[in-house]
């Protein structure tokens, strides 16, 4: 079965109880495979930890060790960690034995002593062929290894493999990672999460998604790979084989790793990240809260907006509006699930290829509104556009392979 992922927040420990059905109502039509947070979360007497375990899904902690690469907020809740250090590092400080070993062996009981039931090891964002980075990566790995071997350690391992999107091309990228691929392979994780960066993005978005599906081809014949922070493509990743992807709820749908570096150098504002936007099914990611309200004046609009899946959002898709959160969730859930019933890998394209069109054509309308509506936000067309080109290039690709 395909695995959704989901990256919850200290404020959705409620929102899990009620979609595994631990409060007293009845389990959701679907629900996550299993459960992500960021490092910090569980800090300070969450829920979360405990909710997993009752509720039977495992628990990732995700270290962030990408954040040393940059300088951090002293007064981030990252930079608190006993692993962080909120000045930034470079990679000749992670080539020091002593100071790799810490960070490795404090990031590692962190997530232990807080309810993980896999190990996460560091990792950093490698972000260009010559990058220094690639070879500090090798070294975290092979060095984990030995820390799990030498302390007895038997939790199955995910490794982060955090790319730029220059690093996916299929000729230059598997020559320039050659060592981080030779210690990864000693590292022999359970499986691979592939963290790419702005792949849905640029002048060319339907080339780097290619080259992404190129990567998750070359790792999968010796590691399941999930598709990492990639709520908008993640449907795209799974079609080209991955085993499932992970995602924030309406946040967090798009992998930027450079960005959220740049974001923990200011202070904490304490006053949040503002409304949480609405998943949008016919789109595949979330927009706005005030463009789906404001939508709702446009009637020929409104049909293909509104969730009416009986599942998810009954009646009359109210739920969708009202309890946004658990729409995304098992709204998100449902399709994968009816992926999984389409059996051949070309009639999934197929129907990836039709959800883009339609998906597109429904982008574009609200774009067009959103030109003279204040309230509406424009939809960004790029992710979308590249899921349709390259969804209909596999599906005739794959018809071809099949008649050759």
């Amino acid at each position: 079965m395909t695995e959704l992922l989901i990256r919850a927040t200290v404020n959705d420990a409620a929102l899990l109880r009620r979609l595994y059905g631990l409060g007293g109502t009845c389990r959701a039509a679907a629900v996550p495979s299993r459960i992500v947070v960021d490092a910090h979360t569980p800090v300070g007497g969450s829920e979360i930890a405990a909710i997993a375990r009752r509720a039977g899904v495992p628990l990732l902690i995700d270290p962030q060790t990408f954040y040393l690469q940059d300088r951090q907020h002293p007064e981030d809740k990252w930079a608190k960690l006993p692993f962080a250090d909120p000045a930034r590092m470079t990679p000749g400080d992670l080539h020091h034995p002593a100071r790799r070993h810490a960070v490795i062996e404090r990031s590692i009981e962190h997530q232990i002593a807080h309810g993980a039931t896999a190990i996460i090891p560091p990792y950093v964002h490698l972000e260009k062929p010559t990058s220094e980075w690639i070879e500090v990566q090798a070294e975290l790995w092979r060095a984990t290894r030995r820390y799990l071997d030498g302390s007895g350690l038997a939790l199955p391992v995910t490794a982060v493999f955090a790319l730029g999107w220059r690093l996916l091309h299929p000729v230059q990228g598997p020559k320039a990672l050659a060592p981080v691929l030779s210690a990864l392979d000693m590292l022999a994780p359970a499986e691979v999460a592939l963290a790419t960066s702005k792949v849905g993005a640029g002048v060319k978005p339907a080339d780097r998604l290619i080259d992404l599906i190129l990567m998750i081809e070359r790792l999968r014949p010796k590691y399941p790979v999930l598709a990492w922070q990639q709520g908008v493509l993640g449907q795209a990743c799974v079609v080209a084989g991955a085993a499932g992807y992970e995602t924030g709820i309406g946040w967090r749908e798009k992998c930027d790793l450079q960005s959220k570096m740049t974001e923990h150098r200011r202070p904490p504002s304490g006053t949040g990240p503002g409304p949480r936007p609405v998943y949008v099914r016919a789109l595949g990611h979330s927009v706005p809260a005030k463009t789906v309200a404001a939508l709702h004046a446009h009637r020929t609009l409104w049909r293909d907006v509104l969730c009416t899946d009986q599942r998810c959002c009954p009646p009359a898709g109210t739920a969708m509006l009202h309890d946004a959160r658990a729409h995304a969730v098992v709204s998100r859930a449902l399709s994968l699930a009816h992926l999984d019933t389409i059996p051949q890998p070309v009639w999934q394209w197929h129907h990836l290829a039709d959800q883009a069109d339609a998906a597109v054509s429904l982008a574009e309308k609200v774009n067009r509104i959103a030109a003279t509506d204040p309230g509406v936000c424009r939809v960004d067309l790029a992710p979308l556009t590249a899921i349709r080109t390259v969804a209909h290039h596999r599906r005739h690709d794959g018809r071809f392979r099949k008649v050759a």
